[in-house]
């Protein structure tokens, strides 16, 4: 509508508004209509419509010169890519020059050494060859060494190299190694990740929540001598939206039957059932007879392991304690071949 005589002319559209071919024609349109508008108003045209003109003339104008530039900058000139493109490669000529340097100037440990280095033990005569020196053996021309060598259990190392084509390569020279055998890690995957808990629900509720929501599943979380440590809550994670967050649970696959870990009840192979309380070889935790008996109580997995490597471990608390040594260092152990990588 064309401004009245007290009003200074407002545009329907300006310069300012163009970003690009269609933005600019729709500014155009809006601008020539309000001229047309202006001038088919009465019989002559007001001095007010008449400064509504020129200034929708100028904004014309000043229209297409931006959009001039604005295609400008979106289509560069070829020389203009010439030189940015020679300046990128001076740059990377310049690092790579440096990084030479920096590798010719360091020189690398062989695998013998960085083998030799982790274990810090020699090889003991008359015995069998320990992990390490094995190792080295079966690698004496290797140009790189692993980042870590770290010893596990049983004569077993748990090496990590820089990155996978060195892993990989490493696997490939010891396929026909009579000496050392070497497979990949595998790593473990959590059991369930929730995404998207509101706030207001406290993470020590969810638990509890999964089970209540998952009748079908509630006797794997809470059954028979599990008090609610069948699925166990990780750590958890933010989420893109800050009144939400993200939570991490890991099943705890340990038996209930032979007390061992690594599979559930219904998988477990053992022709005994173990007592989680007095390590009672002939009945299970809910029908022991001195469960209620002072001074009754007994690991049996630490008594196992006191007996097998000479140790003197505290054995007084049940399988299923927080205290228990074996039971921490398993769930360490599970813990690290676990892959939690995924959940934003």
């Amino acid at each position: 509508m064309p401004a009245t005589q007290g009003d200074p002319p407002a545009l329907p559209a300006t310069a300012e508004e163009v970003r690009d071919f269609d933005t600019f024609t729709s500014v155009i349109n809006k601008l020539t209509s309000c001229v047309s508008s202006a001038i088919n108003e009465g019989k002559s045209v007001t001095a007010v419509n008449k400064r509504l003109i020129s200034l929708a003339m100028e904004e014309i104008r000043r229209a297409a010169r931006t959009l001039n530039s604005v295609n400008t900058i979106a289509s560069p000139s070829a020389s203009a890519l010439g030189e940015i493109k020679e300046e990128i490669v001076a740059c990377v000529r310049e690092e790579m020059t440096g990084l030479r340097k920096l590798v010719n100037t360091v020189k690398k440990p062989t695998y013998a050494q960085a083998v030799s280095a982790a274990s810090g033990a020699s090889t003991s005569v008359g015995g069998p060859a320990p992990a390490p020196y094995q190792l080295s053996q079966s690698l004496p021309n290797s140009t790189y060494a692993p980042t870590r060598v770290q010893p596990v259990s049983n004569n077993k190392l748990r090496v990590e190299f820089e990155n996978v084509s060195k892993r990989d390569d490493t696997l490939t020279r010891l396929e026909n190694s009579k000496d050392v055998k070497a497979e990949p890690v595998r790593m473990l995957k959590p059991m369930v990740i929730l995404k998207g808990i509101s706030k207001d629900v406290p993470s020590e509720d969810l638990v509890k929540l999964i089970s209540k929501q998952n009748p079908e599943i509630s006797h794997l979380i809470e059954g028979e001598g599990r008090d609610g440590e069948g699925l166990r809550l990780r750590f958890k994670r933010g989420n893109r939206n800050s009144n939400l967050y993200n939570a991490v649970f890991l099943a705890e696959a340990k038996c209930h039957k032979c007390l061992q870990f690594g599979h559930m009840r219904s998988k477990c192979t053992a022709t005994e059932s173990l007592c989680s309380h007095c390590a009672g070889s002939d009945h299970q935790v809910d029908k022991c007879p001195v469960k209620n008996e002072p001074g009754s109580v007994k690991c049996y997995n630490c008594t196992s392991h006191n007996a097998r490597f000479k140790s003197n471990q505290d054995c007084k608390h049940t399988a299923n304690s927080d205290k228990c040594p074996r039971l921490r260092a398993m769930k360490d152990k599970i813990n690290q071949r676990v892959d939690y990588g995924f959940a934003p």
